[in-house]
């Protein structure tokens, strides 16, 4: 599965520490994702929320300490 927009289809929102850019649609308002600002970090996060569940279901999930270790919990 792929989605191809324009480069200018989201616009970004920085906050906080900066680290992260938050993008949101300019056509139906959702984040549709964030790519990280730190070149020290390699990571990045998809709203799969805005994908169909036959798309996603055997998907794993990794828990991830955000608040504390920044260290997933796996």
């Amino acid at each position: 599965m792929s989605i191809e927009k324009a480069p200018d289809a989201t616009f970004t929102y920085i906050w906080g520490d900066k680290m992260i850019a938050f993008h949101t649609c300019k056509t139906c308002g959702n984040t549709t994702h964030w790519s990280d600002l730190d070149e020290g970090y390699d990571r990045m996060a998809v709203n799969t929320r805005l994908v169909p569940i036959e798309d996603v279901k055997d998907i794993s999930i990794r828990h991830f300490d955000g608040a504390d270790t920044g260290q997933f919990l796996d």
